[in-house]
């Protein structure tokens, strides 16, 4: 509860006893837990950030780079991406793109530092682990906080919590993200894109097209090991939609982006030269 009853007032549950001697201590709990689990979520995304960046996986980053971005970003210029881009590309790296090996850069991480994560820690990750891929959801509704999303490829229905509320998103427009569970309740991975309704188009026909493709050598693929394979093309789309409408598809081609210094999330790929 938001606004909890002082020590020695009546517990809100009608018990009538006082507060101390009531819920008081599993209110106490309960937010401890709350505190723990943001912590949790806190460290694992400096965490994989920074493991996403180690040497061994620099070949696997310069061919990622150019496939997610559609070229416009490649490991010459990987350091002008905005923070936001760079953390999309990274979750996107981390949790669906698939190493040389065929592993998720974040399978390696939960092999190599399972035993040293505290257990809300592990509990986060175990979550995220678990979740499905960046996907493409259109916004049914909205009430506060509380985004009512639809999934664009199979239809199913999530209830998301977003701290900033919808943004600019309108109901029918398509946000591009990765949905992951936090606590009690689904939040955006990262910061989301979005295609407004004009710029929607033919992305349910590029998709199905692409599935029908990926069918013919894997017949057997679930909605969400087509999306790990395929769901860079949600971002190709965004991209070419940007330049049709005659905006800049990526930051560095933005004379005007607030950001004027160079993002540091790259700066060791020039090495690979």
């Amino acid at each position: 509860m938001s606004d909890k009853p002082g020590r020695n007032d009546l517990c809100y549950c009608s018990s009538g006893k006082k507060y101390k001697k009531c819920h008081m201590a599993a209110d106490q709990a309960a937010d401890q837990e709350k505190r723990a689990v943001a912590e949790a979520v806190r460290y694992l995304r400096r965490d994989l950030l920074k493991f996403a960046r180690d040497d061994r996986f620099a070949e696997d980053f310069a061919r990622a780079l150019p496939l997610y971005w559609n070229d416009f970003y490649t490991v010459e210029n990987a350091e002008e991406m905005s923070q936001a881009e760079a953390l999309r590309f990274f979750d996107w790296f981390t949790f669906d793109y698939a190493l040389a090996d065929g592993s998720r850069l974040a399978d390696t991480y939960r092999a190599e530092r399972w035993d040293d994560l505290s257990s809300p820690q592990q509990a986060v990750l175990a979550g995220w682990l678990a979740a499905g891929p960046a996907g493409a959801y259109e916004l049914a509704g909205y009430e506060g906080q509380t985004l009512s999303l639809r999934d664009f490829v199979t239809g199913a229905a999530y209830e998301v919590y977003e701290p900033a509320g919808r943004g600019n998103v309108e109901p029918g427009e398509v946000v591009l993200a990765r949905l992951v569970a936090v606590d009690d309740h689904l939040e955006f991975s990262v910061s989301a894109a979005y295609l407004p309704a004009a710029e929607i188009t033919d992305l349910a026909d590029k998709l199905a097209a692409a599935k029908a493709a990926d069918a013919e050598a894997n017949p057997v693929a679930s909605p969400d090991d087509f999306m790990r394979r395929h769901s860079h093309l949600l971002v190709h789309h965004a991209l070419e939609q940007a330049q049709r409408q005659g905006r800049p598809p990526v930051a560095r081609l933005d004379p005007d982006r607030p950001d004027k210094k160079t993002q540091k999330l790259a700066r060791n790929v020039k090495r690979l030269r």
